[in-house]
């Protein structure tokens, strides 16, 4: 390995030193950790952000000189990660919580705006086609009400000239004045008093 392969091997595993210090901050910003209780969930995303890591650092290793491990590797590593925690954390817990708000700040607007240009909209539309329905509704049961009136009417009236002019009330009348309707009337009232007594 040249001297060149290795300044650059000891320049990126620096950098991917601060990049480790920024990922485990970053991670532990967005995780959220439960003291004192272990969780399987917790145990899983740590795994997968160490293998992550350790993929991203052996890609990075296996671009700058074909993934030849060296000692002074870990120790760039190491010094990358200290002049993290030294000279740039602050700085880069500063920046991570202004971009989170950022983003919180930009996805509370674009709910608003959704709710404003496609939500109300939808609502209102949604209301006058129910409010439109509903007119539609009471007017046709209004116009069928009318006309079945307009249809009832004239057949009730005739019939009941029918009636009158049949007598129709006159044979019923005497049908419950002969002696056997009377005794039927009798007899039903009877059994019926008998049921209930018993």
């Amino acid at each position: 390995m040249s001297l060149t392969i290795q300044f650059y091997t000891m320049l990126s595993m620096a950098a991917m030193g601060v990049w480790l210090g920024a990922a485990i901050d970053t991670y532990h910003r967005f995780s959220k950790r439960r003291r004192m209780l272990f969780h399987w969930l917790e145990f899983i995303n740590d795994v997968l952000f160490w293998l992550i890591q350790g993929l991203i650092l052996f890609y990075v290793l296996l671009q700058v000189n074909q993934g030849e491990i060296r000692f002074y590797i870990f120790l760039a590593i190491l010094c990358g990660y200290a002049a993290y925690q030294a000279l740039f954390r602050q700085v880069y817990q500063k920046l991570l919580e202004r971009g989170i708000q950022f983003v919180l700040a930009l996805y509370r607007f674009g709910r608003k705006m959704i709710h404003i240009f496609f939500v109300s909209p939808i609502k209102w539309l949604l209301n006058l086609l129910y409010r439109l329905c509903m007119m539609i509704i009471s007017a046709v049961l209004s116009i069928f009400y009318f006309l079945l009136n307009l249809i009832w009417k004239p057949i009730f009236w005739g019939l009941k000239v029918v009636y009158r002019l049949l007598g129709i009330q006159k044979l019923i009348n005497k049908i419950q004045s002969t002696t056997f309707f009377q005794k039927g009337k009798g007899f039903w009232k009877k059994l019926w008093k008998w049921i209930q007594k018993e």
